[in-house]
């Protein structure tokens, strides 16, 4: 390859000295020693231009080069993780719905299972306070017995001493003082 661009590189530095021999150049005659100074002196440019020139191109080129391909192989795995992950945010996208779906199932349950614990509670305390409210109501009942006994007992017997006092004679509380006398004397004996 090398040689192929040095020989178009000489080719194309011949092609005006060939050009104005043909022509006749006007009372200029082409001067063969110009061109091979010419030609010498590109060769000499071709020579700096390989032996300093051309290894500072080559490793620029050549770093270029594989600066190109690592940022085309970085890109490919970015595209790539960019695939993955959108491949994953579709998917739990996707599991989303049926968690948020299963999730609503289940307070709906834990509503449902409380608020049944919540009735079945205020239930059994609607049936405490009825049998507490049977239970006051029947001591208020059974108070209410023992008041009115308690004041009819009280009555009667208001009623029966007054009976006793206003049919009573002397001999009759005399009578009753003398046995109450000897009762008490034997009974202390």
């Amino acid at each position: 390859m090398m040689a192929k661009t040095i020989l178009a590189v000489f080719a194309a530095a011949l092609a005006p000295a060939v050009a104005l021999a043909a022509g006749g150049g006007g009372g200029h005659e082409p001067s063969w020693s110009l061109t091979l100074w010419g030609f010498a002196n590109f060769a000499i440019y071709c020579f700096i231009m390989k032996r300093f020139a051309w290894p500072l191109i080559k490793d620029y080129l050549q770093a270029r080069h594989d600066n190109v391909v690592e940022a085309l192989d970085a890109a490919a795995r970015a595209k790539q993780e960019a695939e993955l992950l959108k491949a994953e945010f579709e998917m739990r996208m996707k599991s989303l719905e049926d968690e948020a779906a299963t999730a609503r199932a289940e307070i709906l349950e834990l509503a449902e299972t409380e608020a049944k614990k919540i009735v079945a509670q205020a239930e059994k305390t609607g049936d405490h306070i009825r049998k507490d409210a049977q239970l006051v109501a029947d001591q208020e009942v059974s108070r209410a017995r023992r008041a009115l006994q308690q004041e009819s007992a009280e009555l009667i017997t208001q009623i029966a001493a007054d009976l006793v006092t206003a049919q009573m004679k002397p001999e009759d509380q005399e009578r009753f003082v003398k046995d109450f006398l000897s009762e008490t004397r034997e009974g202390s004996r």
